[in-house]
């Protein structure tokens, strides 16, 4: 199986050739349970840095102890810690410890600001708008599903955050690199155009954006040819 500096590579890679403008990479690591978990945070094309009224989508993915493990010194030793080499096995049969599969996650924040006292059911407009805004840029189910931020200010109801969320699932991929960029790819690409097509959409709508100090985004914003990308240390 691939190792996690492997595939996080994979994904920045995957992310620049494409044209993803990725803002910044995180990586933490949770020293009780060895969870590690990689971010990739991307903003609108030609911004160089956040802002309250910007879009942001971001791709991660977690990455446990056992597949560490698993990656690093593969089944058969693992196998060997529990049991001898006589006895039979149910991994001899699936070639893994357990069935992996990697979850990516990928989520676009939208801060858009919505009454909810007179138009109850601009909520339910907002998120088929989003959903069939996805849904006619691609090929397959895996549409987004929105969650929202709903706050209660001075007895109304607002929202004050809307997130789409998508999983793309790696299974058989992660064997294999040249399969693993073919899925990356595929992913970062569809980011890419959701994120422009989102900016489109709502940032250049008054209404929903009118809790906001700022003006509506601009698509064309200052140039970043001279900005350095620093990666992280394991990729």
């Amino acid at each position: 199986m691939l190792s996690y500096e492997t595939i996080s590579d994979a994904l920045l890679d995957s992310a620049e050739e494409v044209g993803l403008n990725v803002w910044q990479s995180d990586e933490q690591l949770d020293p009780h349970t060895l969870l590690r978990t990689f971010t990739l945070t991307c903003l609108p094309p030609g911004q160089t840095a956040p802002r309250p009224s910007s879009l942001q989508a971001t791709m991660s993915f977690r990455w446990d102890a056992a597949m560490t493990a698993i990656s690093t010194i593969g089944t058969e030793a693992i196998c060997k810690l529990y049991h001898g080499e006589n006895v039979g096995c149910a991994h001899d049969l699936t070639g893994c410890a357990y069935e992996a599969a990697l979850a990516l996650e990928v989520a676009y924040a939208l801060p858009l600001t919505l009454q909810l006292k007179d138009e109850p059911e601009l909520l339910a407009r907002v998120t088929r708008s989003i959903q069939e805004l996805h849904r006619g840029m691609v090929d397959h189910k895996n549409l987004v599903k929105v969650d929202a931020d709903v706050q209660v200010v001075n007895g109304e109801m607002q929202v004050r955050r809307l997130k789409a969320r998508q999983v793309w699932t790696i299974g058989d991929a992660l064997h294999d690199l040249d399969g693993l960029e073919d899925v990356l790819e595929e992913a970062c690409t569809e980011a890419r155009d959701l994120l422009h097509a989102l900016t489109q959409r709502f940032t250049g709508n008054a209404k929903l954006v009118e809790g906001s100090d700022e003006s509506p985004l601009p698509m064309v914003l200052e140039s970043d040819e001279d900005r350095i990308y620093l990666r992280p240390p394991t990729a």
